[in-house]
Parts: structure tokens; C-alpha cells; sequence
């Protein structure tokens, strides 16, 4: 270092970028508002209902034959798709493989059907008395009987499906019905 200079360009650069951190730092603090809203909350545009009133957002249909009537064709669906994977293991004609993907397809479905029966009984014990679980290959939907939802009873939800069946938070979606 010579004789009679305070300063070096690395120095300066340093002070620079120390000041520039503390100016972020500040206008952070300044511009965004603190609040004790929970991580993930979503706040609504000119909502003036509080945080624990259910947001109406549902769908209008007949709740008392839904249920049923859907549970009912998703057996139906169920058991004509498992009738055509027998018939293909019955045909002497199919190769080992196909029989193999077969037998994978059947042991998928009732895995899925197993699925579905361990959410809605869980999904009930949590006071959902009427629910629709449908599991597909891009994620899980679940039909609830309900006017809203309020935020916990959606992360109950959420967090009922995630633990039965490892799908993603992204790939669940929950539609209220009335």
C-alpha cells in the first residue's frame, strides 16, 4: 500500500456495495407491509369478510344425489375397465407383457380405489360428511359438500390427500359444492 492514500478501488467498491445493501434493506422494510398472515394465505380484492368466515365460492348442485350418483358411475367406470383387462388375460392370443401391463393396471386401479376410500373416510372423520376423491394420473381432485371453505378446512384437506397419497399441493383441487 503507499504512503498517504486511505482508500484503495476494492475498498470503495466494498463501501459501495455495503450501502446499496442497506438501501435494499431499508426500502424492503419500508415498502412491504408486516403482517401476521400465515405463510401461503391468499387475500382477497376488497374482501371485507374476516379470515374465518367461508368464502362463497361453490358450486350450486343438488348435493343430495351428487354424491351418490357419482360414486356410483366411478364404481361403474371402475369395474368396466377392470372387465376389459381380465378379458385381456384371458385371451390366450396376449403376450406375456401386455399381461404383465395388464395385471400393473389392474394392481394401479385398486390402489387408487383404496386411495380414494382411505381420503373420503378421513376427509369425514375431519366433519366433511359428504366427499368425492378422484385420482387420476395428473393429480387428485376432491368434491366437498360445503357453502365455502374457510382457509383451515382447505389445508385440512390438502394435508389429508398429501399424506394418503404423496400427490404435490399444485396438483390438488378442491371444489366446494352447495
Amino acid at each position: 500500500m503507499k504512503k498517504g492514500k486511505v482508500l484503495g478501488k476494492g475498498q470503495i467498491a466494498v463501501g459501495i456495495m455495503v450501502i446499496a445493501l442497506g438501501a435494499a434493506v431499508w426500502l424492503n422494510t419500508k415498502y412491504l407491509p408486516s403482517s401476521s398472515k400465515y405463510l401461503g394465505e391468499a387475500s382477497y380484492v376488497s374482501n371485507t369478510s374476516s379470515s374465518n368466515e367461508a368464502v362463497e365460492t361453490a358450486a350450486k348442485v343438488d348435493t343430495s344425489d351428487y354424491f351418490a350418483t357419482a360414486k356410483k358411475e366411478r364404481e361403474d367406470a371402475r369395474n368396466e375397465a377392470c372387465e376389459t383387462i381380465e378379458e385381456t388375460l384371458k385371451n390366450t392370443k396376449v403376450s406375456d407383457e401386455d399381461k404383465a401391463s395388464a395385471l400393473a393396471k389392474i394392481e394401479e386401479i385398486g390402489s387408487r380405489m383404496e386411495n380414494e376410500a382411505n381420503v373420503e373416510a378421513l376427509l369425514k372423520a375431519k366433519g366433511f360428511e359428504k366427499t368425492l376423491v378422484i385420482i387420476s394420473d395428473s393429480g387428485v381432485s376432491v368434491v366437498v359438500s360445503s357453502k365455502g371453505l374457510t382457509s383451515a378446512q382447505t389445508l385440512q384437506i390438502q394435508d389429508v390427500v398429501t399424506a394418503e397419497t404423496g400427490v404435490a399441493l399444485a396438483n390438488i383441487k378442491i371444489i366446494p359444492v352447495a
